[in-house]
């Protein structure tokens, strides 16, 4: 059973031997999360030729080799040819994270779909099994958490930080969190306006006043 886990990858370093379609939606995804990203491959995707001109990541135009694999965090073996994707998971040492497009199950760690909504992260896993299925499930969250919860997170993460520094009773600070996770404040236009009522709930049945 592998372990899910959100990772810090800024400036951490990265190599994807590879440089079809799958390596670009990796290469993608890495240098959106701060990687480092390295590509060793005789040929590149317009897109990942996009990326490399402008100097997003790093390409080495050549045939992968062993010594290659050295000195990266990460490693991804995304060629269309399983000898060399093996020849990439043997030449790893074992403290490198390694993933095999073509067998997870020779993998140290797998990319789950996922849905990314601002500061929301949704992410889906079959281990393996059915990734259609994940791919399905994928598509009805993102149809369910739609593009509303981008300013939504931003609200959330700014009225929890005010009623976590101004609100000092814990049952009308958690009562207030609550509420703010409510289908009223998801579809609210004026979430400002609708907290500045709440809050002042809270200052009269505490006897006080004050305006946001």
């Amino acid at each position: 059973m592998l372990y899910p886990m959100m990772m810090n990858l800024k400036g951490k370093s990265a190599v994807i031997i590879g440089g079809g379609a799958i390596a670009e939606r990796k290469a993608a995804g890495l240098i959106e999360a701060g990687a480092a990203v390295t590509i060793i491959s005789p040929q590149v995707t317009a897109g990942l030729c996009k990326l490399i001109s402008e100097e997003k990541c790093t390409w080495k135009e050549k045939c992968f080799e062993n010594k290659d694999a050295a000195g990266f965090f990460i490693i991804i073996a995304a060629t269309d040819n399983l000898l060399v994707n093996r020849e990439v998971k043997q030449a790893a040492s074992d403290n490198q994270l390694v993933l095999m497009i073509d067998d997870p199950h020779l993998s140290d760690f797998q990319v789950p779909a996922m849905v990314r909504r601002g500061k929301l992260t949704l992410t889906v896993s079959t281990d393996g099994a059915s990734p259609k299925l994940a791919k399905k499930i994928k598509k009805q969250l993102s149809q369910t958490y739609d593009e509303r919860y981008v300013n939504y997170l931003e609200f959330l993460q700014q009225s929890r930080r005010f009623i976590l520094e101004n609100v000092r009773d814990p049952a009308w600070k958690s009562r207030l969190l609550e509420q703010m996770i409510s289908d009223e404040f998801l579809h609210e236009t004026d979430r400002k306006a609708a907290f500045q009522k709440l809050y002042e709930s809270y200052l009269t049945g505490m006897g006080q006043s004050r305006t946001l």
